[in-house]
């Protein structure tokens, strides 16, 4: 599921990156590991690079306008989190770049990007047992970074920023508490020329405003366990199927309200292998969720965001207690707290029906569950 993430990603990057590329970026980073857990190697400096090409979004597409002609890059990141237990990393990641101008001069811009990562260093219960925060060589990378830029003569730029960056493997391989990076940074950028804005005479496509339906089913993976233990074990499937109502209400913004239903095969087995007389298997390994959400949408690419609340979930109360573990307030958060984040391909697009393809990464409260690929319908 992560190489689907990588190919979605990667063909998303070359289809807008594939005509005239007019910029470059070299950006340098300072940062630091979050200790949040206590068991992990001393807190060292951290360093990575940053090497980016882009294109300046001008308004060829009607969305372009939306989001203030943004640029798009390509970028190569590669780093050392500050402990040779951590190793190396190292990502071909999408971003996007949105800037505000202050002046003739001065800019400020936020960047974000989701991609895939590779880690040299691993945990491993012989050799690297103290990195608890990654557990997989592949994992998910996520950014974002606010700062100012400055013109200093035409068409360089100089800039710093403030942001952070994201590994996790989605609970496909424990352990994975997950690796946070804080992060400062400084860049030099170059444009090879000023982008003309494309004025359209033309008004943007009429949407239809009316609440649609849709449904989707989707397949996810994970490993049975908490975010540290126990390690080394197999993967289970996870069901989810759902329903509800959408609305998209410019070129942009599309708004979600449904319910979902989840069945985990980790939880099913537990309780049939180890012969728990807490009800039937099915119904006490599933859940049950209401949500909205909202996507960011660009052109046939979608970003994704869900806040979901369970209103059944009976299996994770016996889970988090079997190991001795009290039951408290954070607990009490996961078990009614649900999020996913997710990336989405229409491919079908017409008015009447939509035919959509994707990947999600379900949370709860803010610990990954499972990583899905999921496949829905509008009409």
């Amino acid at each position: 599921m992560k190489l689907v993430n990588l190919i979605l990603f990667l063909f998303l990057s070359f289809s807008l990156i594939s005509q005239n590329t007019n910029e470059y970026r070299v950006s340098v980073y300072n940062c630091y590991v979050v200790r949040n857990y206590s068991k992990l190697p001393p807190i060292k400096p951290g360093y990575a690079a940053e090497f980016s090409i882009g294109q300046n979004l001008n308004g060829e597409k009607s969305w372009h306008k939306y989001y203030n002609y943004p640029t798009f890059y390509v970028s190569v990141f590669g780093g050392y989190p500050g402990n040779k237990e951590y190793g190396y990393f190292f990502s071909l990641s999408p971003q996007f770049l949105f800037t505000k101008p202050l002046n003739d001069k001065l800019f400020f811009n936020l960047k974000t990007g989701l991609s895939i990562a590779y880690h040299t260093n691993v945990y491993d219960v012989t050799d690297n047992a103290s990195n608890m925060l990654i557990g997989s060589h592949l994992t998910a990378i996520a950014n974002i970074e606010a700062g100012f830029n400055f013109e200093f003569v035409k068409n360089s730029f100089i800039g710093f920023g403030l942001g952070a960056l994201h590994f996790s493997n989605g609970h496909c391989k424990l352990p994975n508490i997950g690796m946070n990076l804080p992060a400062v940074n400084i860049y030099y950028k170059y444009r090879l020329d000023e982008i003309s804005i494309l004025e359209k005479n033309e008004k943007d496509i009429l949407l239809n405003n009316n609440w649609n339906y849709f449904a989707f089913v989707a397949v996810g993976m994970h490993e049975y366990g908490s975010s540290t233990k126990p390690a080394n074990g197999p993967k289970y499937r996870v069901y989810d199927l759902g329903f509800g109502i959408s609305k998209q209400i410019n070129l942009i913004h599309k708004f979600y309200l449904g319910f979902n239903l989840l069945n985990y095969g980790s939880f099913k087995k537990f309780i049939i292998d180890q012969e728990l007389n807490i009800g039937d298997p099915f119904l006490k390994s599933s859940a049950v969720t209401v949500f909205g959400a909202h996507e960011f949408m660009f052109g046939k690419f979608g970003l994704y965001t869900e806040l979901g609340l369970d209103i059944y979930k009976p299996f994770y109360r016996y889970f988090v207690t079997i190991y001795g573990d009290k039951f408290g307030a954070k607990d009490i958060l996961k078990s009614i707290n649900s999020n996913k984040l997710g990336l989405r391909y229409r491919i079908i697009d017409a008015e009447e029906f939509k035919s959509v393809v994707g990947i999600n990464l379900k949370v709860n409260l803010a610990q990954a569950d499972f990583i899905e690929i999921f496949y829905s319908f509008e009409f």
